[in-house]
């Protein structure tokens, strides 16, 4: 077979390495502000919620990650049963006695606190000023 010539692929070959590395830098920064979005979104949601007698609600929350493609979200959870009593209020029988709390229902339906709701509801008002000072302080920085 007759040779026609010769082709360097090198600086395509530097390229596609230059932007697989701009892809990694970029997934880590959006898990890091992922992440730093989380704990603040946590910190209000404590900061919102009733202390009760025993704080359990308050140090009860979790947050976890969860990257599906090119998406970021953030899973924010409390485990104890009552939470979503709490969170959207519920039904009492008054005149009944709780030991827990020492005193008789007086109401027939408790309102909810909604501090979960409300805290998601801030976050996404202010979310894309959150992201884009973040995105701007990344660039900035990257082209120093």
């Amino acid at each position: 077979m007759a040779s026609w010539g010769q082709v360097d692929f090198s600086e395509l070959v530097a390229l596609r390495d230059k932007f697989q590395n701009l892809q990694n830098i970029i997934d880590d920064f959006c898990i890091q502000v992922t992440q730093e979005i989380s704990q603040d979104f946590v910190k209000a949601v404590i900061a919102k919620t009733p202390g009760g007698q025993t704080g359990a609600l308050k140090n009860n929350w979790v947050s976890n990650i969860i990257k599906e493609g090119n998406i970021y979200k953030i899973e924010v959870i409390n485990p104890l049963k009552y939470a979503e009593f709490v969170e959207f209020g519920h039904r009492q029988q008054p005149g009944r006695y709780v030991k827990a709390i020492g005193k008789r229902l007086k109401k027939s339906w408790v309102q909810g606190k909604f501090m979960l709701t409300l805290t998601e509801r801030d976050l996404q008002r202010n979310l894309d000023e959150i992201i884009r000072g973040k995105v701007d302080a990344f660039i900035m920085e990257a082209l120093q």
